[in-house]
């Protein structure tokens, strides 16, 4: 006859921390091109497109995330994967690397409400791929003067709080988020954080 084995369940100890993050430089969003999506699309399953004939003013007006209720806001997941690269200037490998923010951490929300002083449209200038990289015009909108508010839930057994505040905050400086942002060689995107 077996025996009932006794199954004690380690009960998970969740901090939480809400935090202002502030923008030093303007954030520049950066959703998917609905245009260069279908046209991937079209030849993931081998059907014959056309060439995208929209013009970038018509582009830049769709370039945004919104809150539920119409708001412009800014994912979470931006923050979150900001977290994750800057976590390997704090954590070395002994101390569970990126892994520790990757998998200990979890930015609440989906698309975050922006606050802002000042929205914007730039333009830049690229190249297309290919041989040739012939110019293209690249229009983004900005904000400037932004922040938003953080709420992040994390494993206190593996992370203290003040381990999360100084990762988003080196995450700020080295990382930043949106486009061109400083991971990306850019000089926008950049933020610190403030206490709520």
């Amino acid at each position: 006859m077996a025996t009932q084995q006794k199954i004690n369940l380690k009960k998970l100890d969740i901090g939480t921390i809400v935090v202002k993050v502030v923008g030093k430089s303007p954030y520049l969003p950066e959703p998917m091109d609905m245009a260069v999506l279908e046209k991937y699309n079209k030849i993931k399953s081998k059907q014959n497109y056309t060439k995208d004939d929209i013009s970038e003013e018509e582009k830049v007006t769709a370039k945004f995330y919104y809150t539920e209720d119409g708001k412009y806001g800014i994912p979470a997941r931006a923050i979150y994967n900001s977290m994750i690269r800057a976590s390997s200037y704090l954590f070395d490998i002994k101390q569970g690397g990126m892994r520790n923010i990757k998998e200990g951490v979890t930015i609440v929300g989906d698309i975050l409400p922006l606050e802002f002083k000042k929205q914007k449209v730039l333009t830049h200038w690229g190249r297309t791929s290919g041989m040739k990289g012939s110019p293209r015009k690249i229009m983004r909108n900005a904000f400037e003067d932004w922040s938003v508010e953080v709420t992040i839930q994390f494993n206190k057994a593996n992370l203290s709080a003040e381990q999360i505040v100084n990762v988003l905050n080196w995450a700020g400086f080295h990382i930043g988020v949106g486009g061109f942002r400083k991971e990306k060689t850019g000089n926008f995107g950049a933020f610190q954080i403030e206490f709520k």
